[in-house]
């Protein structure tokens, strides 16, 4: 009999796990889990004690789905990569593992900890096999004519649909129930979480409630999605983000649910669906990732981003976190990152936007702001959007596009329904006034208990334009 070790990570998961399938295939070896912790690089990511929370509570509920099964999961904590490279070298010694599997994990300290793993066991006569279960397609099927990896998202995503037409991929089922034997005992997880609250009732924990929020997601709300998955206070989007980060479920498996609700299982539902868009949008980021590593050092993809002159304005910089810049949706929606370690789409692209382009600060200190708060922090996609927001990643669109705070409050809180719900002080505005609470204030003699704005909007797109020009232009010369 062999023994087939599963090394789980990002994919705390029972269905559509490649690495959980593969391990299973057989019914006469043995399989096990394990999980390690490592306390120092979570912190070297800047993860936030919100996700690490969110973590801990599926570790614990995934150990109970696979003991159900007769799969024990193994918890240890090592404090560094390389801690943990040396105790899963001695965990297979001392369990006799023949067979190692493991899913991928894109960012570079992640890939060289894999490297070593894999050439270290090799060289004692395991079989180490890993898998890309994170994207819907290897990096090496998603190429342009020049053999590299796409740099725009509209022509990514028509390869990827190419690719779907001639090949849609299948989700694994959860393996079958194993063959107990004496080793098959329940091993308590002595996690050390954080004491962060997040809100179970809007991220409730298990495989099993993602699943049903997927489901439910897919039938009654995805053909609404185009229309409301802008407006903050409608409940429009799917909320799955921290799912997917922590791999409770995967892309395969958005997919798969979106072509069975439709009971249709053609590449053309695909393509008119707005939600699955975004999803692909996710798969994007992780190409970039892998072919650009850099990107997790939080290095641009554009060299004349050294040339823009960032400003280091504490001030300004504290304002914008707290949620205290005098611009209403700038600050409800920093208040709701805060409060929920969750974010409103739309509103991470005006806020990256506002600190960026308005206030001139680095993206980078933003983009560790975010990870180090987001439930659903991801490398891959923070680095991503951050970078598109600087214009300083891969973006059809150049330095030109600003976002206006007034006019997409305006827009999309147009009775300010999010922004009173964030932002209690301003609850006696009128909702045509709360755009712009202190104009009002000001006419009615009102004294605000709200900052007033912290600079002047139109003065401070037209410097970004000037600013991003001069580093363009001087970066030529």
């Amino acid at each position: 009999m062999k023994k087939n070790l599963v090394w789980f990570r990002n994919d705390l998961r029972l269905y559509d796990n490649t690495a959980l399938h593969e391990a299973c295939k057989s019914d006469k070896d043995k399989v096990i889990g394990l999980f390690i912790a490592t306390p120092r690089e979570s912190n070297n990511h800047y993860m936030s004690k919100k996700k690490i929370s969110f973590i801990y509570y599926h570790l614990v509920d995934l150990q109970k789905e696979l003991l159900k099964l007769n799969i024990v999961l193994y918890y240890h904590e090592s404090i560094d990569f390389l801690n943990s490279i040396e105790y899963l070298v001695f965990f297979c010694e001392k369990h006799k593992i023949n067979n190692l599997f493991y899913n991928y994990q894109y960012e570079i300290n992640e890939r060289n900890r894999d490297y070593l793993v894999k050439k270290k066991l090799s060289q004692k006569g395991l079989y180490v096999k890993g898998f890309h279960d994170k994207i819907l397609f290897s990096n090496k099927k998603i190429r342009n004519k020049k053999n590299e990896t796409y740099k725009v998202f509209t022509f990514f995503k028509k390869k990827i649909i190419q690719n779907l037409y001639s090949n849609i991929p299948k989700c694994f089922p959860i393996p079958l129930k194993r063959k107990p034997d004496r080793d098959t005992l329940f091993i308590p997880i002595s996690f050390k979480k954080t004491n962060a609250y997040f809100n179970k009732n809007i991220f409730p924990i298990g495989e099993k409630n993602a699943i049903n929020r997927l489901k439910n997601f897919c039938i009654h709300k995805i053909n609404d999605y185009p229309l409301k998955r802008n407006f903050p206070f409608l409940d429009g989007t799917s909320m799955l983000s921290p799912y997917l980060s922590a791999g409770i479920i995967s892309t395969r498996s958005c997919l798969m649910m979106i072509l069975e609700t439709k009971n249709n299982f053609s590449s053309d539902v695909i393509l008119t669906s707005s939600w699955f868009n975004q999803i692909l949008w996710r798969e994007f980021y992780y190409h970039l990732l892998i072919e650009f590593p850099k990107i997790s050092r939080s290095e641009p993809l554009v060299t004349w981003e050294k040339e823009i002159n960032w400003k280091k304005n504490i001030q300004h910089f504290n304002a914008w976190k707290e949620g205290r810049t005098g611009f209403p949706i700038i600050d409800a929606g920093m208040r709701q990152l805060n409060e929920l370690g969750w974010m409103h789409n739309r509103l991470r692209m005006i806020t990256s936007s506002f600190l960026v382009k308005n206030l001139f600060i680095n993206w980078r200190k933003g983009e560790k702001y975010f990870i180090s708060h987001l439930i659903d922090g991801d490398i891959a996609l923070n680095s991503g959007g951050w970078q598109w927001s600087a214009s300083v990643g891969c973006d059809a669109v150049p330095y030109i596009r600003i976002f206006n705070p007034l006019n997409q409050s305006k827009i999309f809180d147009k009775s300010g329904s999010f922004i009173k719900k964030f932002i209690p002080e301003l609850k006696n505005v009128p909702n045509n006034d709360i755009h712009q609470p202190h104009e009002w204030a000001n006419k009615q003699n009102f004294k605000l208990d709200y900052p007033s704005p912290i600079i002047n909007y139109n003065d401070s797109r037209k410097k970004s334009l000037l600013l991003f020009n001069q580093a363009r232009l001087k970066f030529k010369k």
